[in-house]
């Protein structure tokens, strides 16, 4: 089965004064490092909005890596859709910003247009706090099997 890792939106204007998720940084680049040959598409997304039109905010990179912008919270714009079809994509691993509007609008529409998700877990960061609700919402969609945990030590913030 042919697997995807997207890591979502972790970017510069979402860390520092948004609370104590710095963390997602350092572990989302680590288990790109040691795990991106793994996989056979890697997808790292950056959200433009207005803030930060023309900048590059984007904190992660891998040679292998593709980057994709988006301008909704879903990662599954149309950019997105014809990589995984073009390279055969069946299994989707997910994490990065943002746990409770990001990751799980991604979940979703990974799972509605056919994809088998799994979350790594360790590699969630959430701006509100909302990490265990998220991951009690995905749990019950997906089923807690397929919350996996590598990718880092447990992080609730």
């Amino acid at each position: 089965m042919k697997k995807a890792l997207i890591l979502t939106d972790v970017q510069e204007d979402f860390l520092g004064n948004l609370g104590n998720i710095d963390y997602i940084v350092r572990l989302c680049q680590q288990y790109l490092d040691q795990s991106a040959n793994e996989y056979d598409l890697v997808i790292l997304t950056t959200w433009k909005h207005e803030e930060n039109e023309g900048q590059d905010t984007l904190l992660l990179s891998h040679p292998k890596a593709k980057r994709v912008e988006k301008t909704t919270f879903s990662a599954l714009n149309d950019e997105v859709k014809k990589l995984l079809e073009e390279n055969k994509i069946e299994l989707v691993h997910l994490g990065g910003m943002d746990a409770e509007l990001t990751i799980l609008a991604t979940m979703f529409s990974l799972v509605d247009n056919g994809y088998k998700v799994q979350v790594l877990e360790p590699l969630l960061a959430s701006y509100h706090a909302r990490n265990w609700e998220a991951t009690m919402i995905m749990k019950n969609a997906i089923g807690e099997e397929n919350l996996l945990r590598v990718g880092g030590d447990r992080v609730w913030v």
